[in-house]
């Protein structure tokens, strides 16, 4: 089955509302304030999450596992949220949607070398080595390719030269400095918060 381009788009409006709402799966969210908070009717919403892939319980939407490499552990001294070992970029997302400070750890698949990203929503508070980057899929922001972003798990590397093969295998593909992609990130989020001008 196909899914189409006006689907697909409002899809990853859904998605991230959800992402916000359920606290990045902490816990459910019913279908009427998600279908409300991206305007769209109850059963459109319903349709969109079983596109999606979320369980739909009743009327409570469950978004599912967490993104890809969070472990939902708070750590109460220091309320972060970590990332697992491969420190996805969709911590990015997951610091934005639950305006915590998160911790990604990860490895230069080319170097080898260990990378700490330490994030909050507003700013990095933290790249250790201050060299690392990410590599990432061109957005466009008209939200054609919003599930690209929030998905694929762009990786960190040590440095932009560590990240030169990726570009070369990755067409339209781009190099971003951590601080850079958080803002990158940003602009996705306001592209996905944005209302459409059309109905569904």
């Amino acid at each position: 089955m196909t899914t189409s381009q006006t689907d697909r788009v409002a899809a990853a409006r859904l998605a991230w509302a959800a992402l916000k709402l359920t606290r990045a799966g902490r816990h459910p969210v019913s279908v009427e304030r998600l279908a409300a908070t991206v305007g769209v009717a109850p059963a459109e919403a319903r349709r969109l999450v079983e596109l999606i892939g979320f369980t739909l319980h009743r009327d409570l939407v469950i978004t599912g596992p967490a993104p890809r490499g969070a472990h939902h552990r708070l750590q109460p001294a220091e309320g972060t949220l970590g990332a697992g070992p491969d420190g996805t970029v969709d911590m990015f997302l997951l610091a934005i949607a639950t305006g915590e400070r998160v911790h990604a750890a990860a490895v230069c698949p080319v170097t080898g070398t260990r990378i700490r990203i330490d994030l909050n929503p507003q700013l990095i508070e933290q790249a250790d080595p201050p060299s690392a980057v990410v590599a990432a899929v061109d957005l466009g922001f008209g939200l054609e390719r919003a599930d690209a972003m929030a998905c694929a798990g762009q990786p960190f590397f040590a440095s932009p030269s560590a990240a030169a093969n990726w570009l070369v295998t990755h067409p339209g593909g781009r190099i971003y400095q951590v601080a850079a992609y958080l803002a990158q990130a940003h602009r996705l989020v306001a592209a996905l918060e944005a209302r459409p001008k059309y109905v569904l």
